[in-house]
């Protein structure tokens, strides 16, 4: 880490008068265990499982926004003649592929995917639908052989580590990747969009693209965030880490716009499912992206501060 949060990380607001806000904390704190105070924390645990709930589904859960919001900038003012390169990363049987070929007409898109009976679907697509590359390699932080936990029935919830899920599952040996090696070896200058959704190894995948993020080469990421990133300690503040000094502005994605905002250690709850990052090269489509009438992130305060305190500083991109 760059920079460590410091020791007062910030309160979020009750939207109490402040002096009843510190009268109801301090009564708080002194009975943990007060019936009141149990039945307030499973009512707060139930409206958070209820607001858990996430749309996987890109046609409406905001990744179809980002598509459509992309084409319109890469058609505007793209670099070269060329359609938009996009990269989908844990590409699964293809589902986003076709809605990335859908929205940006013309564009072209490399799937990669751990495990080789899936790849062998993506074959069959890739032959049906123009535009679609199939890598015989998943990809992972450096070049090799990895251990995939395959699901044959549900094979979307295939990984690198071993989340509890119910359905029966086999482990198998998989070729990975490195995606600068990628790019080098096929000849990829820039990638408009790189979709990553590898059920815990986002960070992973993110590293074996250094080189090209650091020399601002992908102009924007999606990457999914949820409970997979306990087992892999793919921690959101971590994504915001690495990408935020490589000039990237991190944010929520929603159905209509994409919450562009600093990280707080409240936004630690595993909320997702996906979030994007764009590059300050690109502030046209954070533009479209953010949509009208966003409203300004309010940094989170600590009792009796007088000024706005963050867990972390707003990164240059961010400011």
């Amino acid at each position: 880490m760059s920079r460590r949060p410091g020791p007062f990380p910030g309160v979020w607001p009750s939207g109490l008068p402040p002096r009843a806000d510190r009268a109801l904390r301090d009564w708080v704190r002194r009975h943990p265990d007060a019936r009141v105070v149990r039945a307030a924390r499973g009512a707060v645990y139930g409206a958070l499982s209820v607001l858990h709930t996430e749309d996987h589904c890109p046609a409406t859960n905001g990744e179809a926004h980002v598509l459509r919001c992309l084409a319109r900038a890469t058609g505007a003012d793209h670099r070269s003649s060329r359609g938009p390169v996009l990269f989908d990363v844990g590409a699964n049987r293809g589902a986003w592929a076709v809605t990335a070929l859908d929205a940006c007409p013309g564009a072209r898109v490399h799937c990669f995917e751990l495990v080789r009976p899936v790849r062998r679907r993506l074959h069959r697509l890739a032959a049906e639908r123009s535009g679609i590359v199939v890598a015989e390699a998943g990809l992972a932080d450096r070049p090799g052989v990895r251990r995939v936990k395959y699901y044959p029935a549900c094979d979307e919830l295939s990984s690198l580590y071993d989340y509890p899920h119910e359905a029966r599952s086999e482990w198998r040996d998989e070729p990975v990747l490195r995606g600068d090696d990628y790019l080098s070896a096929h000849g990829i200058d820039g990638v408009d969009l790189l979709k990553i959704d590898t059920e815990g190894a986002e960070l992973e995948v993110l590293a074996g693209f250094r080189q090209a993020l650091g020399a601002g080469r992908v102009a924007a990421v999606q990457f999914e965030y949820g409970y997979s990133a306990i087992l892999s300690g793919s921690l959101l503040y971590r994504s915001y880490d690495l990408l935020g000094p490589l000039g990237y502005r991190l944010g929520r994605i929603l159905p209509q716009r994409v919450d562009f905002r600093p990280y707080t250690l409240f936004d630690e709850r595993f909320f997702g499912p996906n979030f994007l990052a764009v590059h300050r090269s690109r502030p046209d489509l954070v533009r479209l992206l953010a949509g009208r009438g966003t409203p300004v992130a309010r940094r989170l305060r600590r009792p009796g501060a007088a000024g706005a305190t963050g867990p972390f500083p707003a990164t240059d991109a961010e400011r």
